[in-house]
């Protein structure tokens, strides 16, 4: 299986690198070839709203650092896309990426029961991470981002969450949250070859 990580966190040793490399290293330990991308590291820009993905191409005619991310998600069995949360949502690297997702939407997808140019059956790994301790906090962001992912074909979506998580190091304090990240990642692709 494929794993595409989409790191969002401009903190190359932050809370979400040790929750989201934590998921990586289980999946690595279960077969699957991981491909990461660190967002802040790469020049691109947001959708332009230039509609040529509903046009005259079948996918993002923008040509970036990130084009390849794109390109990957077409082949990937798994995403995982891991932010802080940063100004009550993902951060503006992870933002910008799921933006340009827009492209993989067929033409008037509204009026289709398949909106989507992805292969069905993937994965997606949503994985925030917050300062606030009150899990009620911030609690909106992933229905609106999981309904998002519906839309594309994504079958199964998954929240990894943790809470209270402000200065580096701290998520290695609470194992609840490594442990969780590392539990997904078992079911997700001991699955997958119970299934091949």
């Amino acid at each position: 299986m494929k794993l595409l990580h989409l790191f969002g966190s401009p903190r190359p040793n932050g809370n979400t690198a040790d929750i989201s490399a934590e998921f990586c290293r289980e999946a690595e330990l279960r077969g699957a070839q991981i491909d990461t991308y660190h967002l802040n590291k790469l020049s691109y820009r947001g959708c332009q709203a230039c509609f040529a993905c509903k046009k005259s191409a079948d996918r993002c005619v923008l040509q970036d650092d990130i084009t390849p991310a794109l390109d990957a998600m077409q082949e990937a069995d798994v995403i995982l896309l891991s932010s802080p949360v940063y100004y009550t949502d993902v951060t503006a690297q992870l933002k910008g990426f799921i933006d340009r997702t827009f492209a993989y939407f067929v033409p008037e997808y509204w009026k289709y029961e398949q909106k989507s140019r992805l292969k069905p059956g993937k994965h997606l790994v949503f994985l925030l991470v917050q300062g606030a301790v009150d899990e009620s906090r911030f609690a909106d962001i992933f229905p609106r981002y999981r309904d998002v992912f519906a839309w594309l074909g994504f079958e199964q979506i998954h929240l990894l969450r943790a809470t209270g998580v402000y200065w580096p190091g701290q998520a290695a304090k609470h194992p609840e949250f490594l442990n969780d990240a590392r539990r997904l990642a078992q079911e997700i692709f001991l699955a997958a070859t119970t299934d091949t």
